[in-house]
């Protein structure tokens, strides 16, 4: 019996195909070490530009893809047929690239808005008709605390393939309005009054100076446009905003300049005339009537 399985043993052991496991051997050996080197120094490649989180799990990553595909080569080696494998392998490979399509997308979108860099948290922006602050940017979405209060979520595909407006990267931000005065008024003294407003104001900037113009000559006023330039920290822009638009009514209000308001001129033809001429005929009727009664009580 103890010779039997020595005779076994030896048998098996002959039968090994020996080079073949000493090269998956130093397959796996060199994947691993590929593996962690490339991991080490992509990882340090990529901390430059990106978070610490998307360094890591894209470094892991690309081991872990090393690591596979050293396997893969290291039983192929061995002689192990790995037609069914890749075969399945590739189907779903087909399937989890539809079903990670949208995932995908968000995930390289969110890597190319961390190298660009067109916001970053605390920024006041506009993305997708949304206006907000920026809270917090992942690699999947970008999170933004809206003006009316309400968090908003977008994924970073549509971020990335909409138009952003930062309106915290610059110092000072343009204002525009549109003040409408009645035809008879003096269109230059409106333009004092208004550029005494501006003039005035502590928070309206020197350069670029403020502009006065008229637009439009409306259908009910004469439209005048101002520009003007404000700083752009934090919500500041917004208070002047509001503080110059009462102003410049006020002052305008004041210096005696009729603001009008929407008029339509309504011209009537025949019909008007014709409901006329029923109503006297109806009434000179009554009274030849009344006067017919009075004649034959008589």
């Amino acid at each position: 019996m103890e010779e039997l399985n020595f005779t076994s043993a030896f048998y098996w052991i002959r039968e090994v195909n020996w080079p073949g496991l000493l090269m998956a051997i130093l397959i796996i050996v060199g994947g691993l070490l590929i593996a962690s080197l490339l991991r080490k120094l992509i990882y340090k490649l990529m901390i430059r530009v990106a978070p610490e989180p998307v360094s890591r799990n894209v470094s892991r990553a690309i081991y872990y893809i090393i690591v596979f595909v050293a396997g893969i080569s290291a039983l192929g080696s061995l002689g192990i047929n790995l037609t069914g494998v890749f075969l399945a392998g590739g189907i779903i490979g087909i399937i989890l690239g539809f079903a990670l399509q949208s995932i995908t997308a968000n995930l390289f979108s969110g890597l190319f808005l961390y190298w660009e860099k067109p916001f970053s948290p605390g920024d006041l922006v506009e993305v997708s008709g949304v206006q907000g602050w920026i809270t917090d940017v992942t690699i999947m979405s970008t999170r933004i605390l809206g003006l009316d209060g309400v968090k908003v979520r977008i994924p970073n595909q549509e971020v990335f393939q909409s138009r952003i407006k930062n309106y915290s990267m610059t110092a000072a931000r343009r204002l525009d309005f549109i003040v409408g005065i009645a035809y008879k008024e003096d269109a230059e003294k409106a333009y004092e009054v208004i550029r005494r407003v501006l003039d005035e104001h502590p928070l309206v900037l020197v350069h670029p100076a403020p502009d006065v113009f008229v637009e439009e000559l409306g259908d009910s006023s004469v439209n005048i446009r101002v520009r003007v330039w404000v700083p752009s920290k934090g919500m500041l822009w917004y208070e002047v905003y509001k503080d110059l638009l009462w102003k410049i009514k006020k002052a305008i209000t004041e210096a005696g300049i009729e603001i009008p308001f929407i008029q339509n001129d309504v011209w009537f033809r025949t019909p008007l005339e014709i409901r006329i001429k029923k109503e006297e005929d109806r009434r000179k009727r009554l009274q030849s009537s009344s006067r017919s009664t009075h004649r034959f009580e008589e």
